[in-house]
């Protein structure tokens, strides 16, 4: 290829390949037109309260003042702080018209979270490296992973955690109509991403029915967690706002 050839250019120049900077305007726009981006914004303040409830336990700390180790032990507990990494990264590709890997972001975090349950509810006595050793051997084994995880857990919600599963596995699974969809923007001569406010309204959906699962599995397995979040009222108006019926059933409000 002639070197003097500025080959990014003339192929932007032909399919409207977009830059970083229409992906900044993307989120812009974003941001003003889909109103459910700033909702899975607020919702992510559910995980934050949460987190920060867990001073008001007396037996979070031990007499050092470290994390005790009952939650040092837990795969559970970091499972939360991952909730919240997620759920920013969730928010920037569903600004950013990612759809797709929005979608795929939150399958993980549900794969995830059953598969942590799992393995703490296994092993309650053994300590955080240990599950974690326990987790490399097992985590390509298929027997680990999604639905058949999930009914081995068996836990009270079962049915609505295996109906997202697949609904989610179903967004994020090549499908003959992405190949319709490529075909149709090659023939238009754009590559570019567009704003699909209805789409972001389904991610935000789906985020909220994996922190409804989440939250429910959560107190579940941290009880003493439930007073000081009922006691909570800006947790409590999330809640409500978001309106987690899960949760919300579980905390009586």
């Amino acid at each position: 290829m002639d070197k003097g050839v500025d080959f990014e250019s003339i192929t932007r120049e032909k399919w409207h390949i977009p830059k970083f900077e229409r992906i900044q305007a993307l989120m812009e726009t974003s941001k003003k037109e889909c109103v459910h981006l700033t909702e899975m914004n607020e919702l992510i303040l559910v995980a934050v309260y949460t987190y920060m409830a867990f001073s008001k336990i007396p037996s979070f700390f031990d007499e050092t003042k470290h994390i005790s180790h009952r939650y040092a032990n837990s795969l559970v507990f970091p499972c939360l702080i991952e909730l919240i990494r997620i759920s920013f990264h969730t928010v920037f590709l569903s600004g950013s018209g990612f759809y797709r890997s929005a979608y795929n972001n939150i399958r993980y975090f549900l794969e995830s979270t059953v598969q942590t349950f799992y393995i703490d509810l296994k092993h309650k006595n053994s300590d955080f490296f240990c599950k974690v050793e326990i987790l490399k051997e097992v985590e390509d084994k298929l027997e680990y992973r999604g639905v058949r995880l999930i009914r081995e857990l068996e836990p009270e919600h079962r049915k609505d955690i295996e109906k997202q599963y697949k609904r989610l596995s179903k967004e994020i699974h090549a499908s003959y109509r992405q190949i319709f969809i490529t075909v149709s923007d090659f023939q238009r001569g754009s590559l570019d991403i567009n704003v699909d406010c209805e789409e972001v309204s389904r991610i935000y959906d789906s985020m909220k029915m994996i922190y409804d699962i989440f939250f429910v599995l959560f107190l579940r397995y941290f009880p003493e967690l439930r007073k000081p979040l009922e006691e909570d009222r800006e947790f409590i108006k999330v809640v409500k706002d978001h309106n987690l019926k899960l949760l919300s059933k579980v905390l009586n409000i």
